[in-house]
């Protein structure tokens, strides 16, 4: 009993330990599709390429609702079957508005991280804009979840001095308002 050997667990378990965790880390903060942060990453990469499909399905059906007055009517409920429907038209209206004017160049966004809010059911993302490396505005999307997916609500621009009432943010209220904007109730 004195010089019972121990089983040792082998070095190489360990690394694959530590190479899975690091691995479902970055799966988590940088490419999983539902992070809010993603969802305006990838509206404004598509939009400044054209891309207005994709546009398209990162808006919220309630959003869409300002641009398509056929659906003004309709409860969320409704809004919420049609989703495909509405993203279709959504994509037509955008891609006439757009053909319009030509895509910004060297554009892009500046995710602000410590600014974001995540909820069960809402999110609020602060980003710059940035040409040719200088700041060019910032502002702030606030995003609902339907289907399962982040999409943006609405979109207004912020300032420095905002920026503490953003970090003040109850997203929990928030959560209870889209909540209840989903659910139909008024």
């Amino acid at each position: 009993m004195a010089n019972t050997p121990r089983a040792k667990v082998p070095v190489f378990i360990w690394f694959v330990i530590v190479v899975l965790l690091a691995a479902l880390y970055g799966y988590a903060a940088y490419w999983d599709p539902n992070r809010p942060e993603k969802t305006v990453q990838n509206f404004y990469q598509a939009y400044f390429t054209g891309d207005y499909k994709t546009v398209s399905s990162n808006l919220s059906v309630f959003w869409a609702v300002r641009l398509l007055p056929q659906y003004a009517d309709m409860d969320s409920v409704e809004l919420l079957t049609k989703r495909a429907e509405i993203e279709e038209n959504l994509f037509q209206v955008i891609s006439e508005v757009e053909s319009m004017y030509d895509a910004p160049r060297d554009i892009s966004i500046q995710i602000l991280k410590p600014y974001t809010k995540e909820g069960t059911y809402s999110a609020v993302v602060v980003y710059k804009f940035m040409e040719k490396s200088k700041e060019a505005g910032m502002e702030a999307a606030i995003l609902i979840k339907e289907q399962g997916k982040f999409r943006i609500f609405t979109m207004t621009p912020v300032d420095e001095q905002s920026l503490s009432q953003i970090k003040a943010v109850n997203i929990s209220e928030l959560d209870a308002n889209f909540l209840e904007l989903q659910s139909g109730v008024e």
